[in-house]
């Protein structure tokens, strides 16, 4: 009979065990984040912008959640549970872009169909790179890429744009910061070669 109390009172202790009730102190709730890009306006332009048709915009699947992006090493990324896109990156870069190229005066002019006019070109665009590299040095980089296929009366071309920044700290605000400045030279960038 000495040996049954003694059973139930282990069994009772690991029971108030299992089922939450130790004397570790609790961790505060980790609040969540949603994040948008913050890319300027374009530049006004004289003369009138380049016309464009924007056909497709894509995002490499690495970066197509909606959860941050950190790039730990070699072939190594991991998504940020609790600080996220608003919205999906594939929508949010085809808003920034539809919405920056339909502003009159700017320096590309958004058309529906690139076929009616003989000067106009048709692009496909895909985000190659929307991450925080923690892989370096520092506080890391913000590297940002697109991958951008441009065809029109005169042939097609191909353009591979990159940029990074630095990231002033490793905080997820300092990395959306340093994710849309990249993203607004490259889009410059992109305006600039679709003016040539």
């Amino acid at each position: 009979m000495n040996r049954i109390p003694g059973r139930w009172a282990a069994f009772a202790l690991i029971a108030a065990l299992g089922s939450g009730c130790t004397l570790l102190p609790e961790q505060p709730a980790v609040d969540r984040a949603w994040f948008l890009l913050e890319v300027p306006e374009a530049a006004p332009s004289e003369p009138p912008g380049s016309l464009v048709e924007l056909d497709t915009v894509r995002v490499a699947p690495a970066f197509a959640g909606k959860g941050l992006v950190y790039r730990l090493g070699p072939y190594r990324y991991e998504s940020d549970f609790y600080n996220e896109w608003f919205l999906n990156p594939r929508e949010h870069v085809e808003q920034l872009l539809r919405e920056r190229w339909t502003r009159e005066g700017g320096p590309v002019t958004l058309i529906p169909d690139a076929r009616a006019h003989p000067q106009a070109r048709q692009l496909d665009v895909l985000v190659t790179a929307l991450h925080g590299d923690l892989d370096v040095e520092g506080p890391g980089l913000a590297r940002v890429g697109l991958r951008v296929f441009a065809q029109g009366a005169d042939g097609a071309q191909l353009w591979e744009l990159a940029q990074q920044v630095e990231l002033g700290a490793r905080t997820p605000e300092a990395l959306v910061a340093a994710l849309s400045a990249g993203m607004a030279r490259l889009f410059e960038d992109l305006e600039r070669r679709l003016g040539e």
